[in-house]
């Protein structure tokens, strides 16, 4: 029978049939829905992100740029900057500026330290990563790459940290910070070149340690000529003349030359040592030939007198009666002031042109080949003067 339906007709909410409380609930639920859509549709607001060269459009309910980067999928990292900053509050239609940091790894004291920055330049990164946490780091350290190299994504950047020296050499001392390595290599960094007979302490290849000394002693050697005179032999032969009289020279003598090839060694410039390569003579000395006095005798006025030896004298004269000598003998003729040292005191002399005496004084003024004869008048005295004599010495 037909009802007068048509099967594709939709229910009336409103039919008698359909019970008013739940067209009421039905109701209220459209319109909660409507409304949460009105105040989303309120609350959603388009951003704009410019990062890694792209726009991007995002609707986004979150309050802050923080809150917004935090939560979205471009996988930001609190060393990225954004722009503007992330406690900005999110307008509608605000663009944000992001730059993203760079993952680098910094190997120190024997540790990788996983770092990321906005900086361009190493030497920044560092100051960068130093000042974060605390690594201590100095300008002396020494960095690979180097400081003004650019930073790249996983870039590895290793530090070395530098300890005090010090290198002697070429007469300086000079303070340095390095980081360890080699003596060699520190000297090869700070141009200073060692000689194949230099001396270098520590050993180069010794690791240095903190407040190691490196001394260079510069090692020269040089091959000198070295000519020296050969002294010549004095020969003696008796001569007819008293014993202690200066030697007559027959045949003089000469000296020999002698040629010597000497390597010396100069340490910092100081002479250490010598060494003799070769030698020869140039010339040979020539001997000189002497008579020397032989005679122990002489005959003076018919007397002989044998002496010890003879010297030569400056003689003087003195006259001073009633004197006595520094031994406490009078003064008389034959009394003669002499040098002890050259005449002992209470030898018996001959002096030629005087005759006998004895040492029995001396003085002031008597040094050396010097006498003064006692004469008994100043007559006497004044007639001998002063004169050259032989002294024969018994």
């Amino acid at each position: 029978m037909d009802s007068g339906r048509k099967p594709w007709a939709v229910p009336d909410l409103l039919a008698n049939n359909v019970p008013r409380t739940r067209t009421s609930i039905l109701i209220t639920i459209v319109s909660l829905c409507f409304v949460l859509i009105i105040g989303m549709a309120v609350m959603a607001k388009p951003v704009v992100v410019e990062v890694d060269g792209k726009a991007i459009n995002y609707i986004t309910f979150r309050t802050t740029v923080g809150s917004f980067l935090e939560h979205s999928k471009l996988n930001v990292y609190p060393e990225d900057l954004a722009v503007p900053a992330r406690e900005t509050p999110v307008k509608r239609g605000i663009k944000i500026a992001l730059t993203r940091s760079v993952p680098i790894n910094i190997k120190l004291d024997g540790k990788d330290l996983p770092f990321r920055t906005l900086n361009l330049i190493v030497g920044q990164a560092l100051e960068e990563a130093n000042n974060k946490y605390n690594l201590n780091l100095k300008n002396s350290d020494e960095v690979e790459p180097t400081r003004d190299k650019a930073v790249s994504s996983g870039l590895v950047v290793d530090v070395k940290r530098s300890v005090p020296l010090t290198i002697t050499a070429d007469g300086a001392t000079t303070s340095i910070e390095m980081a360890p390595r080699t003596v060699k290599d520190i000297l090869a960094k700070k141009n200073i070149s060692i000689g194949e007979k230099d001396k270098v302490t520590p050993e180069p290849s010794q690791i240095v340690t903190a407040n190691t000394n490196i001394k260079v002693v510069r090692v020269v050697e040089k091959n000198e000529v070295v000519q020296s005179n050969l002294p010549f032999q004095v020969i003696a032969k008796a001569g007819d003349f008293p014993v202690g009289l200066p030697d007559k020279v027959l045949t003089k003598g000469s000296k020999g030359l002698d040629e010597q090839v000497v390597k010396v060694t100069y340490e910092d410039g100081k002479e250490v040592d010598r060494e003799v390569l070769s030698q020869k003579t140039i010339h040979k000395p020539v001997d000189q030939v002497v008579a020397r006095g032989s005679q122990t005798t002489v005959s003076r006025g018919g007397q002989v007198i044998n002496f010890k030896r003879a010297i030569m004298v400056r003689a003087t004269a003195y006259c001073a009666p009633g004197g006595s000598t520094s031994v406490g003998a009078s003064v008389r003729r034959g009394v003669v002031a002499v040098d002890p040292g050259v005449i002992p005191y209470y030898s018996k002399l001959w002096i030629e042109g005087y005759g006998p005496g004895a040492a029995l004084d001396t003085g002031g003024a008597i040094k050396g080949n010097r006498i003064d004869l006692y004469f008994e008048s100043l007559e006497e005295a004044y007639s001998w003067g002063s004169r050259n004599v032989i002294v024969y010495i018994m």
